[in-house]
């Protein structure tokens, strides 16, 4: 069934429109009795079109080793098909490149357009080298629903790209979320609206689906799908949708699902970013700057990188309170040890200090929303800790933060992120956990203070904690580092001012009076 965005854009008045030359072009190709010359006639009744189809066949991405003077010599040479194709991207590309004082991003939109055509046609080139072609064609229209809905539903687009800009997930995600359909959708309605083969419209409406998901029977279809998705994987890499680090989980995915064999992906990786600039010229496009395979290659090592120092730093705190950790950890470079563990550790309770917490909150916050999956955050505080300070002596008040400390990293995973957030205040960062376990969680982390002895020359001295704890479905508006914050610090109020030594815990399910919190 349409949607309404669909079904705004299929009625509006500014719906672009092929130009006549190549819809001629295109319902004479599917005659039997044509001729070349007869072809080349209704192009040239477009002298500019021409032109261009003249400066591309001469142009090094197809190697003529003699100079081509007349589309009829292009047609001889490089075949009907090849010379269709170049009158279908020419009219593409002027019917949509001219919106003069618009907002929308032209300069990304066709960066990742021509990103996406020269990779279908490079890849396309080394697997199937008939579609090649096509792939180009095919890459070039896969976003073009991006700009239908833009130009004409903008009520309704704008706010999609607002928050793709925002958040930085894909877009299709985004889309699926606010409107109920994708631009791959939208594409494939603009394509059917043009009269344009299912051969093409296929491949564009699945480009961002797994390489070998749900293929068309037709096996020329079922390539052209392939080759398509796949050269929408690399673009995401060039255009960093996707990080750099993860180029070789695509490259293993390209190779395995296409096929496609190792040298000959690195070498269509290798020559894209110069032929995209190369294509942009023949075009006269603008796509502002782009990213060569090196460059990806350099940032993806200094990504995982990073990455590589995180986990040890997590294997280094966990090999504090686990012997055999322990030794590993002794084999790390000590001055990378120290230094990280200056920067990210608090020095007296072991756990994460504010800095680490902060920077893991952002970061699984961005995680969250684009793996769709929740996040919990979990704030405590020693109850009456400056009556114990006071009392006892800071000794003793260092002694209740260091087991409470202690507590926390008990529960540290990949999944859970202990920290000191200032003072007697302790926070806990869940990822992806059902409302049960992460009420569970909670209750269990206050009953575990609970249990615990501090001691006082002949004495054992008992601490409480009050607990705030709130889990935000993927899709809640307050899934953002300050508004999580401020709900659980709410909570932890709660608990402070109706009696202490309790959990009130809130999620994206329930109403946000106090009255309908869970406290116990």
């Amino acid at each position: 069934m349409p949607t309404p965005i669909i079904e705004k854009i299929k009625t509006a008045d500014n719906l672009p429109s092929l130009p006549t030359v190549a819809i001629q072009v295109l319902q004479m190709t599917q005659a039997d009795d044509v001729s070349l010359a007869d072809i080349a006639r209704v192009i040239q009744q477009d002298p500019a079109l021409t032109v261009k189809v003249l400066k591309v066949v001469n142009s090094s991405l197809f190697g003529m080793s003699r100079r081509i003077s007349s589309v009829q010599q292009a047609m001889v040479v490089l075949g009907l098909r090849t010379v269709k194709v170049m009158v279908l991207s020419f009219s593409l590309v002027d019917t949509l490149k001219d919106r003069r004082n618009s907002t929308f991003d032209y300069t990304g939109y066709w960066r990742r357009s021509l990103t996406t055509a020269v990779a279908a046609k490079s890849l396309a080139e080394r697997v199937r080298p008939e579609y090649a072609e096509e792939a180009f064609v095919c890459g070039l229209l896969c976003d073009i629903g991006t700009l239908a809905a833009y130009h004409c539903a903008r009520d309704m687009y704008l706010p999609v790209l607002q928050r793709y800009e925002a958040e930085h997930q894909p877009l299709q995600n985004i889309e699926r979320i606010m409107l109920g359909v994708t631009h791959e959708a939208v594409s494939m309605e603009l394509l059917d609206y043009w009269g344009l083969p299912e051969s093409l419209c296929l491949p564009v409406s699945s480009h961002h689906a797994p390489i070998s998901e749900a293929l068309p029977q037709d096996e020329p279809v079922a390539d052209l799908c392939r080759i398509l998705r796949a050269a929408a994987m690399v673009a995401d890499l060039f255009c960093t949708d996707t990080q750099a680090r993860h180029l070789e989980t695509c490259k293993t995915r390209i190779r395995d699902d296409l096929p496609i064999q190792e040298p000959l992906l690195n070498k269509a990786l290798e020559d894209l970013d110069n032929h995209v600039k190369e294509t942009a010229s023949l075009f006269s496009l603008a796509i502002g700057p782009t990213r060569s395979y090196e460059e990806i290659q350099a940032e993806a090592v200094v990504q995982l990188a990073r990455l590589s120092m995180a986990a040890e730093l997590e294997r280094a705190q966990i090999a504090q309170r686990e012997q055999a950790a322990r030794q590993k950890v002794e084999q790390l470079n000590s001055r990378n040890r120290e230094l990280a563990e200056r920067v990210v550790t608090d020095s007296l309770t072991k756990v994460g200090n504010r800095a680490a917490f902060e920077e893991r909150l952002a970061e699984d916050c961005r995680a969250a929303r684009m793996a769709g999956t929740s996040l919990g955050l979990i704030l405590l505080d020693l109850d009456r800790f400056k009556r114990l300070n006071d009392t006892f002596g800071h000794q003793v008040g260092d002694e209740a933060l260091r087991q409470v400390g202690n507590c926390l990293n008990r529960l540290a995973s990949p999944t859970r992120f202990p920290a000191r957030y200032g003072g007697e205040e302790f926070a806990l960062i869940v990822s992806d956990c059902a409302p049960a376990t992460f009420r569970n969680l909670a209750e269990d982390l206050r009953l575990s203070v609970q249990a615990l002895s501090i001691p006082f020359g002949l004495k054992r001295i008992s601490i409480t904690v009050s607990i705030g704890a709130v889990l935000l479905e993927p899709d809640d508006p307050n899934l953002n580092p300050k508004a999580i914050i401020k709900r659980a610090d709410e909570c932890l109020y709660e608990a402070k001012h109706t009696g202490r030594n309790r959990v009130v815990f809130s999620s994206t399910r329930q109403a946000a009076s106090p009255r309908q919190r869970a406290t116990y």
